[in-house]
């Protein structure tokens, strides 16, 4: 698994060394595999890594989920940084549902963070998975071929270099290094 990811890392062109990468954590599985991957990466690669986590306030969980992640970050050695936000307050007044409006304030805590920390790059943990439901609902909404490109594994200063996994190979990958996720 580490090998695969390496290796489409370096046929994406995704990281140089000696770059520092936010990885976006809520404590999920996808994520949790990101982090683990990209920490046993970061020797071989000379990185550096942060974890980034907003706590979304939409659950009685989310707390606990903070901590996990925390927690985790800390026994690896790797710097944690998280921010609360009410997502249910921004929906509404933004007139977004609360997916969109949690994804936009994810991804405005990640750049924000970006520039703070001085960072190069944010680590998203994307997978096959979500890039074929992304390439339908594109279709489904009519974007015609420009739908079938789906997520890149770049753009700018967001990188996905979980992209060449399925969610199949993510559980297994967590299931036989035993690290624990969030549901």
């Amino acid at each position: 698994m580490l090998r695969k990811v390496r290796e489409y890392i370096r046929e994406e062109k995704l990281l140089e060394p000696g770059k520092k990468v936010l990885l976006g954590v809520s404590g999920g599985p996808d994520s949790m595999a990101l982090l683990h991957i990209m920490h046993k990466l970061t020797a071989e690669m000379d990185l550096g890594l942060a974890a980034l986590h907003l706590n979304h306030g939409l659950r009685p969980e989310a707390a606990a989920e903070e901590e996990f992640v925390r927690e985790h970050c800390r026994n690896w050695g790797i710097d944690f940084y998280s921010r609360q936000a009410d997502i249910r307050a921004r929906a509404l007044q933004e007139k977004k549902t609360l997916e969109e409006a949690g994804r936009d304030c994810r991804y405005r805590y990640f750049f924000e963070q970006l520039e703070e920390l001085q960072a190069d790059y944010i680590a998203t943990a994307h997978h096959q998975d979500d890039q074929a439901e992304t390439v339908l609902l594109h279709l489904l909404r009519g974007s015609g071929l420009k739908g079938l490109r789906g997520i890149m594994p770049r753009k700018d200063q967001l990188i996905r270099p979980l992209l060449a996994l399925s969610k199949a190979e993510i559980i297994h990958y967590l299931d036989e290094n035993q690290i624990p996720y969030c549901l």
